[in-house]
């Protein structure tokens, strides 16, 4: 299937979802019925949980997400202003941005954005005491990382989101800086431990689960409803190595091209999990002759 067919498809999922909550909102004014309210959330429910099988799917499909960008601009400028994917889909852009550096100018990079960040976060903490309007001139000497963001006399309110939007994109920045083939392993590494120490987590938790089982309701509720918090966080963090190994396609390659692959024993747990990790390739040709066909209708 065509990404933009996936794209179309959970479009319409999402409208259709989001339609029958407007009716059902609708009924519940005139009626505070608590089963229509339940209803309403499963939707929400639905609806987040699509937006996320989205994310997954670009990523998935992240050589044909550059191939729309670079052959099919205007169709995928239609597709960030859609009212039910349009967010998703803008989400990812940041993504098509992303070049991998040699090792001295990423570690440089990276701490500068460390640098500007760090001005960033004591610059917010100073302005939020602030009374009136920002004085520029003395702030921007203090922090010079201001300059371009602060203008003369501004409003403090306006002043604190104007910080909030720079590092904003300076995160995005840093996330491209660290993608790159000699720093990646940083975040990766460090969410494959976290996932190591749950894993341990939800061995004894599933063993408590047993043991609770013969003590009761209350006690099995406990231990299960520990058990489902320790694999909700275990999840979150495979996500996002899974996502990070597949926004840069190249080094999930050669990961896989490494001796140790072959040898479970030899193999890292980032090896390991990374066996799971396969992103769709993209035949250029035949994929612009589908995409030509399906515009010409």
């Amino acid at each position: 299937m065509l990404l933009i067919d996936y794209l179309e498809k959970a479009a319409a999922y999402i409208h259709e979802r989001k339609a029958a909550m407007m009716r059902l909102e609708a009924q519940y004014r005139r009626i505070y019925d608590p089963d229509i309210k339940k209803e309403i959330a499963t939707l929400k429910q639905e609806i987040r949980r699509k937006h996320g099988e989205i994310n997954m799917e670009i990523l998935l499909n992240l050589e044909e997400f550059r191939a729309l960008k670079k052959y099919f601009p205007d169709l995928l400028k239609v597709l960030e202003e859609d009212d039910c994917i349009g967010k998703a889909v803008s989400r990812k852009l940041w993504l098509l941005d992303f070049k991998s550096m040699p090792p001295k100018e990423a570690s440089e990079r990276f701490g500068k954005v460390q640098h500007d960040r760090a001005q960033l976060k004591d610059a917010r903490t100073f302005l939020k005491k602030w009374v009136g309007r920002v004085a520029s001139r003395s702030i921007t000497a203090t922090y010079p990382v201001l300059k371009p963001l602060i203008t003369s006399d501004m409003d403090k309110d306006d002043a604190l989101e104007a910080i909030d939007k720079a590092d904003k994109e300076l995160r995005r920045q840093g996330w491209l800086v660290l993608l790159s083939d000699s720093l990646i392993e940083m975040p990766l590494n460090r969410f494959m431990v976290l996932i190591g120490g749950l894993s341990y987590q939800e061995d004894k938790a599933n063993a408590e689960v047993k043991r609770a089982s013969a003590q009761g309701t209350v006690a099995e509720a406990k231990a299960l409803s520990n058990l489902k918090g320790i694999a909700g966080r275990k999840g979150h963090y495979e996500r996002m190595v899974t996502q990070i190994l597949l926004a840069n396609p190249s080094y999930l390659k050669d990961l896989k091209k490494r001796k140790s692959w072959l040898s479970r024993e030899k193999a890292s747990s980032l090896e390991r999990f990374a066996r799971d990790v396969t992103p769709h390739s993209l035949k250029e040709r035949a994929w612009l002759n589908d995409m030509k066909k399906k515009i010409a209708g």
